[in-house]
């Protein structure tokens, strides 16, 4: 049986910090594929025809305002913990998770608009394209539920006060992803918006 000694505990933490950001690399690279041939599957799958118009809903747009704000918000706290202030960082990541929350009932009710305008997932009357347009949005909002979860963490290790300016890895992390998510949200819309809708 092994006792943790400082030493090995030291070497945990220097593993940890040289893996965890190529790690959310290859996550994020992985991520960028997987959406990269899911939006060309798109394309290809007209074989040159014309799209059916969808009218994309305004909860959409405001959609991508919420998620550009929550990544400002995630920004300014990972300043305010490298300037020791974490009063402000633990309000800019409560912000951040309030953001999250926002961006997930922005689709939700993007959905219901879609549905009530006669945009159906599946079914006699869906359509290839809004199949594909609820497709999309579900596995981006499934992504950004790791986000959330990882946010969670990060505030109560600020909560905690864990975090310092010396030891920010873990926000970093969970920011570099963040931030992903935001910009993978903007390609989306705008994909969405000009290819389908």
């Amino acid at each position: 049986m092994t006792t943790l000694t400082a030493e090995n505990i030291s070497y945990k933490e220097d593993i940890r910090r040289k893996t965890s950001k190529p790690l959310i690399w290859i996550g994020i690279v992985s991520i960028i594929m997987f959406f990269g041939g899911l939006t060309s599957a798109v394309v290809v799958s007209q074989g040159g025809g014309e799209f059916l118009r969808i009218n994309m809903p305004f909860a959409f747009t405001l959609s991508t305002f919420v998620i550009v704000l929550s990544s400002v918000a995630f920004h300014f706290g990972l300043i305010s913990i490298k300037r020791g202030n974490y009063t402000i960082a633990k309000i800019s990541i409560v912000a951040t998770i309030i953001f999250g929350l926002l961006f997930v009932l922005t689709q939700y009710l993007g959905w219901v608009a879609l549905y009530e305008s006669g945009v159906y997932a599946t079914g006699k009357e869906s359509t290839q394209e809004s199949s594909f347009l609820y497709l999309l949005t579900a596995l981006h909002l499934a992504h950004l539920a790791g986000g959330l979860i990882s946010l969670i963490v990060v505030l109560v290790k600020t909560l905690k006060e864990k975090y310092s300016i010396d030891n920010v890895l873990g926000m970093q992390v969970s920011i570099t992803y963040w931030h992903f998510l935001g910009g993978l949200w903007v390609y989306l819309f705008f994909f969405l918006k000009f290819i389908i809708a």
